[in-house]
């Protein structure tokens, strides 16, 4: 096979690949339109358009076409490329696209839309549920959501617990089997840590609970995208129940976020959170879209660039040396008359709370370990659906010294579980840990860090990014991109010695 007929080859599965992929990002339109603007009574036809839309992408990805094309290049069986001469990224697409062949003819067509339907409709029951705290309502949506997720594992396939062939979905490679004794030392040194603060005296920060008007807030929020390093004219950001970002093209990201009148370091954090995410899609690069060169790795990964952002570099102190002045001039009457170093450490304050996504530093990993508890339980059945609240409850009251007062700010404050994100959780987490060894090489680049940051510049930072992560799209695995860019594997010491460094100076504990 000649290197001109092989390039034919490749450019003909890249071709039917990205025609399941236009029709993945009209799903996405779908998504996003459902959380934002789509009028209650759609969704009846809102779930028949994603069912259809779901299976067209399964039927496309698992077509005797798309089979025939990826055998040309790779052995399906054994993984054996089938010639050299295709160059070092097209192998990892390649390879990618067996993965995903793989996984996606373990599962039926009839499955996908009867799995997609199903999720439509739970998020909407969600909805309904959440806003009236009523678990009741959404309660039989999420048991037919765990008993298809269940199936859906089964049909994958696993060796240790069916919660892996989930998990493998979102973060590739990654087992119960790692992360069990991970999450137990994160539990036993962050609940340490936690401790060691609370018994110091709480930080000063109920100035940050003022009225801040909802517009007012989403210009400061665009102010802070535009600084991030985001082009004009490839994104919007919405308001949605729950924030996300969906990835539709590097030339379309949709971003939402939540604003609460009363907390604008909310609506700040998610939209910096959010636009983490949305700068990881707009720097793939797009001349591969519709390969896995033009995807992000994992979720562990993307959930690195979104806590890079939120946290790393938003709840830095260079930060807001440069932009408290702004949110000051922004909002004189909240906060001019609060100094930046006090300003600082409300930011920053520890205090365990009831909801995951305003959860300071040190207790978030604590919310994300009890998620991956309690879906590890559901799936494999020691744990019910019915038993979730009190579950929950009980987790939130030993881990953070909590209880939630309402499912509301309890089991029904997430959306993941309607959608069938089971297996996802894992991945904030994992973003965390990948974050923290990602800023040490960073760190290493740029030591005058912070003197730029306080200067109001941010786009080196972006520009790092995208030139060590975003611009590989998934041509290294998780683990192997962790050790080309930290020349390190993935380990928690790193995470939990930024965070003891970081809160032990503050509470000077």
């Amino acid at each position: 096979m000649t290197n001109c007929s092989l390039n034919k080859a490749y450019y003909k599965l890249h071709s039917l690949s990205k025609a399941a992929s236009i029709l993945g990002s009209v799903q996405a339109l779908l998504d996003w339109d459902q959380e934002t603007y789509m009028p209650k009574e759609s969704i009846d036809i809102r779930s028949q358009q994603i069912e259809m839309i779901a299976s067209l992408v399964h039927r496309d990805k698992t077509s005797k076409t798309f089979a025939k094309a990826l055998a040309k290049l790779i052995d399906l069986p054994s993984g054996t490329i089938l010639d050299p001469l295709l160059s070092d990224s097209q192998v990892s697409a390649v390879q990618n696209w067996r993965r995903d062949y793989l996984q996606s003819i373990k599962l039926s067509n009839s499955f996908v839309k009867k799995f997609a339907q199903t999720t439509a409709r739970a998020v909407h029951a969600w909805q309904a549920a959440k806003e009236c705290n009523d678990f009741a309502l959404f309660s039989p949506h999420l048991e037919k959501v765990i008993l298809l997720s269940r199936k859906k594992a089964d049909a994958l396939g696993f060796k240790d617990h069916p919660y892996d062939a989930l998990m493998d979905i979102y973060e590739p490679e990654m087992s119960s089997a790692i992360l069990i004794p991970i999450f137990a030392q994160l539990k036993t040194a962050l609940t340490a840590l936690l401790k060691k603060i609370t018994l110091k005296k709480p930080f000063n920060d109920e100035f940050l609970y003022q009225n801040c008007t909802k517009d007012k807030q989403l210009n400061f929020a665009n102010k802070i995208l535009h600084s991030m390093g985001f082009e004009p004219h490839v994104w919007r950001l919405d308001i949605s129940n729950h924030p996300f970002c969906a990835t539709v093209h590097p030339r379309d990201t949709r971003m939402t976020t939540l604003v609460h009148p009363e907390n604008i370091m909310f609506s700040i954090g998610s939209v910096m959170h959010e636009g983490g995410h949305g700068l990881y899609n707009m720097n793939l690069p797009g001349a591969h879209y519709g390969s896995p060169l033009c995807e992000q790795i994992s979720l562990g990964i993307d959930e690195s660039q979104s806590r890079w952002w939120e946290t790393l570099i938003g709840q830095s102190f260079p930060f807001w040396q440069h932009f408290y002045p702004l949110l000051q001039v922004e909002f004189p009457h909240q906060f001019g008359n609060i100094s930046l170093a006090v300003f600082y450490q409300a930011v920053n304050a520890v205090k365990p709370g009831f909801i995951r996504i305003e959860a300071d530093e040190v207790s978030y990993n604590l919310h994300v370990i009890i998620r991956f508890e309690l879906e590890k339980a559901l799936i494999d059945g020691t744990l019910k659906v019915k038993e979730l609240p009190e579950a929950w409850n009980s987790k939130m009251h030993s881990y953070l010294g909590i209880t939630p007062p309402s499912n509301q700010q309890g089991c029904l404050q997430d959306i993941h579980w309607a959608c069938g994100y089971i297996g996802y959780f894992p991945t904030y987490t994992l973003g965390n840990l990948y974050s923290v060894q990602f800023f040490k090489a960073f760190e290493k680049a740029h030591p005058r860090w912070q003197e730029q940051v306080a200067q109001g510049s941010l786009d080196f930072i972006s520009q790092w990014l995208k030139e060590n992560i975003h611009q590989y799209g998934r041509q290294y695995n998780s683990l192997q991109l962790c050790q080309k860019v930290t020349g390190e594997g993935l380990k928690q010491d790193s995470y939990m010695n930024y965070l003891t460094t970081k809160y032990s100076k503050l509470y000077d504990c």
